[in-house]
C-alpha cells in the first residue's frame, strides 16, 4: 500500500530527484498554466479595444492550456522551459504583471476583469488547468504521478515503485 501511495503522490521533498531535477520537473509541469496566464492577459487587454464574449475571454486560455499541455507532454524543450520558469514565468514576475495589468484594466473601466487579473497573477490560480487532468490521464499507463513519469522519461530514473503493484 505504501508503494502505491508513493508512486501516485509527488512531493517536492522526495528523495529520488536532486534540486536541479525538481526545478526542471516543476518548469515542465507549470508551463501550460503559465502560457494560459499570459494568454489571458493578452486577451483581457485586447478586450478593452475589441469587446469579446466572456466565453472567448475565458475559454481561449483554457483551450490554450490544454493544447500546450498536450504538446508539452510529447515535445519538451528543457532549455526554453527552464529559462521561462526562471524569468517570465517566475511567480514574482507573474504576480507583479497581474497587478499592473489589473490596475490598467481598472483605470480603463473594467473593475471585475481587473480583480480577476490581479488575483490570477498573485495566486496563480483561477482557471481550470486542464493540463493537470490531461497529464493524469496520459500517466495512467505508467501507474505513476505525471511528474514521476516525466522524470523517468527525462532523466532515465528508475523509481523503486516503477513496477510495484502493492
Amino acid at each position: 500500500m505504501a508503494m502505491k501511495t508513493e508512486r501516485n503522490t509527488y512531493k517536492l521533498n522526495n528523495p529520488y530527484l536532486n534540486n536541479d531535477e525538481k526545478i526542471i520537473v516543476e518548469s515542465w509541469f507549470q508551463l501550460p498554466g503559465n502560457v494560459m496566464f499570459y494568454t489571458f492577459l493578452l486577451l483581457a487587454i485586447y478586450h478593452l479595444y475589441n469587446s469579446m464574449s466572456l466565453i472567448y475571454l475565458f475559454g481561449i486560455p483554457v483551450f490554450v492550456n490544454l493544447l500546450v499541455g498536450w504538446i508539452n507532454w510529447y515535445v519538451y524543450n528543457r532549455q526554453l522551459a527552464t529559462k521561462l520558469a526562471l524569468s517570465l514565468f517566475h511567480p514574482v514576475i507573474t504576480g507583479i504583471l497581474g497587478v499592473v495589468v489589473g490596475v490598467f484594466l481598472y483605470l480603463r473601466g473594467e473593475p471585475l476583469l481587473a480583480l480577476i487579473t490581479a488575483f490570477t497573477g498573485i495566486f496563480s490560480f483561477l482557471f481550470p488547468e486542464l493540463h493537470i487532468m490531461l497529464y493524469s490521464v496520459l500517466a495512467q499507463k505508467y501507474g505513476m504521478h505525471p511528474k514521476y513519469v516525466f522524470a523517468k522519461k527525462q532523466f532515465g530514473i528508475t523509481f523503486p515503485f516503477n513496477n510495484s503493484d502493492e
